[in-house]
């Protein structure tokens, strides 16, 4: 582990100490949530400390300002034993070492690329620990976890849920859904203020770059709009394997000067502070957090009708649902929002009560810590067993046992 936060005075005496696992550290939408959670969790008498597979702290305690010196924030380690390598699993007995010397009392692995190191760890600990799982595993994609010491999976969405069940050979009670949180102020008024009401629009998706999260359709009902003489821009934001082939297929379509795609990294509240609508025009979704953001930051959304959207969308009341895999549907929709300014404006102020309804970063950590207190108060009667896996993580390296 290399680089650390400044050290903070305590206010509180903790009662339990969390050690979370994460990805990449970065300033975005991820990386926020998994933070705030910590924040707030402190409140509830949790300390944590989060190791990350790579990032830098400086990148969300930034050197100048009050944030990095708030002493809720946690400390923050990098470790190369997260890493999906060789180098990672060389360096294991290192970040093993340093959480013995913790001696935390749960694990808490946020991401399901991470669940083969951090069933290891819980092992090598010889202690409980919850695994957090975003979103839809991807087709051929697995989850390792210890049976003997895994206490709780946490999903996104009921939908979620359903699916992780058939998928991870695991009793039902097992997999609980917790929505993600977010603080709600933190996105009062995204926008600019004073924005040019005759401004030209500006439409965009944010999310993974795969097939699953549909920006192709996103790409092609941005055509449709262009051929109806719509004076629109669009956005595409996010990373993944899908990126080149969308770039082809927007030169294919002739729309080089009204597709930008953001430039990578990129922090989704710099993309919403632009944004007029956002769209969400996946064919297979969990509970996107960027719709999330998205509803908290006042901006009207218009979502496919897959998996999890139904937690977050009312149909015409917080946000217009449209078929799945239908751009002629999607270009409908963004139409009407921009030729009726008023119903956007009230499909927005509803999403935007809904937010702060449902999703808020303190439920989400109020729901967490009562998980850490039904898994530290359970036995530890169940049979040992050997670790299972529903097929071996995808990204480990060939003929290692991750766990």
């Amino acid at each position: 582990m290399a680089e650390s936060a400044p050290a903070r005075t305590e206010t509180a005496q903790p009662t339990k100490r969390i050690l979370f696992v994460w990805g990449r550290l970065a300033p975005k939408g991820p990386s926020r949530v998994v933070l705030a959670l910590a924040r707030h969790l402190r409140r509830l008498g949790c300390e944590v400390v989060i190791a990350c597979r790579s990032g830098s702290v400086d990148a969300v305690y930034p050197r100048d300002g009050a944030q990095r010196s708030s002493e809720d924030n946690p400390p923050i380690l990098i470790s190369r034993a997260l890493a999906s390598d060789l180098r990672g699993w060389f360096s294991f007995g290192a970040l093993a070492r340093q959480a013995a010397e913790m001696d935390p009392d749960l694990v808490h692995v946020h991401g399901a690329s991470l669940a083969g190191v951090g069933a290891r760890l819980a092992r090598r600990l010889r202690k409980p620990y919850v695994l957090s799982i975003g979103d839809f595993l991807d087709p051929g994609q697995s989850v390792s976890v210890s049976k003997r010491f895994i206490r709780k999976i946490i999903v996104a969405s009921d939908a979620v849920r359903v699916d992780l069940v058939n998928r991870v050979r695991l009793p039902r009670g097992v997999v609980q859904a917790i929505p993600d949180g977010i603080d709600v102020e933190e996105y009062d008024l995204r926008r600019p203020a004073g924005r040019p009401a005759a401004g030209t629009p500006v439409v965009g998706t944010i999310g993974r770059l795969v097939e699953n999260k549909g920006q192709e359709f996103f790409i092609r009902a941005a055509y449709l709009l262009a051929m109806r003489g719509r004076n629109v821009q669009f956005v595409v934001a996010g990373e993944g394997p899908d990126r080149k082939r969308l770039q082809n297929l927007v030169s294919d379509l002739d729309l080089l000067d009204r597709v930008t795609f953001a430039r990578m990294p990129v922090d989704e509240l710099d993309v919403l502070r632009a944004l007029d609508i956002l769209v969400a025009p996946a064919r297979r979704e969990s509970l996107r957090l960027p719709v999330i953001e998205a509803m908290a930051s006042g901006i009207p959304v218009v979502a496919t009708s897959a998996g999890g959207v139904f937690a977050l969308i009312e149909n015409r009341k917080s946000g217009l649902l449209v078929p799945k895999d239908k751009p002629d549907a999607l270009a409908l929709a963004v139409e009407e929002l921009l030729d009726q300014p008023g119903f956007a404006a009230e499909l927005a102020a509803r999403g935007r009560e809904v937010a702060a309804e449902k999703f808020t970063i303190e439920a989400a950590a109020r729901n967490t810590a009562e998980v850490y207190d039904a898994a530290l108060a359970a036995s530890d009667a169940a049979p040992p067993g050997e670790e299972h896996a529903a097929d071996a993580p995808p990204d480990r390296p060939a003929g290692v046992n991750c766990v």
